[in-house]
């Protein structure tokens, strides 16, 4: 295709009429038609075609799920200046995985309240695999009182975890849970120093400012596809397994006070009990163990009513992703606006 710009036409038509008379033939080196980009000179090029936009389906509007009658809407407010005894306090914390064995969905979450009075998020959870197979689970809900409680419950489940792991990784390796609730407890108390700014140790007033509840577990996969699972307890979260639609309490829960009304009254960590009894259940395929805070355990209770229905559709028959287990538990019911944190574990076989 031959190209024509300004003068260089008027050139080009001045040869062949010169062509033209004197018979000779006089080409440029190299021959126009050849010859690449003119300088200064901007040569068109055809642009290439639009692709078409990828599909995308599914929606990002998400209402949130009501129980009964809803508490009031809540925009999360920052943590207040005298909650910031950490850099940091994330308002949600979400996790899930799966092994050959088991497979792990956990999420905290701080409740509306806080979420409205600046309060942090006091729960704390933990859930982690051994090279084993040997999963450890841990949950601490820091007593309200406490104004550093968030920093309590996350000691005590760093702590729980890193201890586990060093003293009983291994599949069918005992725990020495007493030894274990000392180390706890001690780490608090040094934590608790630290952010006092003490110079030395003060149980009393580690006591009152850094309490909290604990459960940890170890969950052991056997060779049949089922789960051995060995926990303890300190304070009133609780352990459940979801079994043939039913929330039968392994261990914890508030106790009953006067005229059997159940009690609000918390003893946790760093107070050490004077006796610490692990419970032992199995849990099988189509099963599912439960790790919470009173946060769940209060609006589940027995798990007749509406929350317990909301459990059970969205736990079985199997386990939803990570972002549909939290979205379940930022349920909104009137009444129940505490932090709310669970792990749940299903075998895989």
């Amino acid at each position: 295709m031959r190209r024509w710009f300004g003068e260089r036409r008027e050139d080009a038509m001045s040869a062949e009429i010169a062509t033209a008379i004197t018979g000779e033939i006089h080409r440029a080196e190299p021959p126009w038609e050849e010859a690449g980009p003119l300088p200064g000179v901007t040569t068109f090029v055809e642009p290439p075609p639009i692709p078409e936009a990828t599909p995308v389906s599914g929606t990002v509007d998400i209402e949130q799920v009501v129980v009964g009658d809803p508490g009031p809407q809540v925009e999360p407010r920052p943590t207040a200046e005298r909650y910031r005894s950490v850099p940091f306090r994330p308002d949600t914390v979400v996790d899930g995985w799966s092994t050959r064995a088991v497979t792990v969905r956990a999420a905290s979450l701080r409740g509306h309240l806080h979420r409205y009075d600046g309060a942090p998020r006091q729960d704390e959870i933990a859930v982690h695999t051994a090279p084993s197979g040997r999963v450890i689970g841990v949950v601490a809900d820091g007593v309200s009182a406490a104004v550093h409680s968030h920093v309590g419950a996350n000691t005590a489940v760093t702590v729980a975890v890193q201890w586990l792991m060093a003293e009983a990784p291994e599949v069918g390796a005992p725990v020495a849970w007493d030894e274990l609730v000392r180390a706890i407890s001690w780490q608090m108390a040094e934590r608790g120093r630290g952010v006092l700014g003490l110079d030395e140790i003060d149980p009393q007033q580690v006591e009152q400012n850094f309490a909290t509840t604990l459960i940890a577990a170890i969950v052991d996969p056997g060779p049949d596809g089922s789960l051995a699972v060995e926990a303890i307890g300190v304070g009133d979260s609780t352990a459940w397994v979801l079994r043939n639609g039913d929330f039968l309490p392994v261990l914890g829960g508030k106790s009953d006070g006067a005229g059997g009304i159940a009690s609000s009254a918390v003893a946790g960590l760093p107070r050490v009990p004077a006796i610490i009894e692990s419970v032992t259940e199995t849990v099988l395929p189509g099963e599912v163990l439960l790790l919470g805070s009173d946060g769940i355990g209060d609006p589940l209770g027995g798990g007749q009513g509406g929350v317990g229905e909301l459990l059970r559709s969205v736990l079985t028959p199997a386990a939803p992703s990570p972002t549909e287990f939290a979205h379940m538990l930022d349920f909104s019911r009137e009444t129940f606006d505490d932090d709310r944190s669970l792990i749940a574990v299903w075998p895989r076989a």
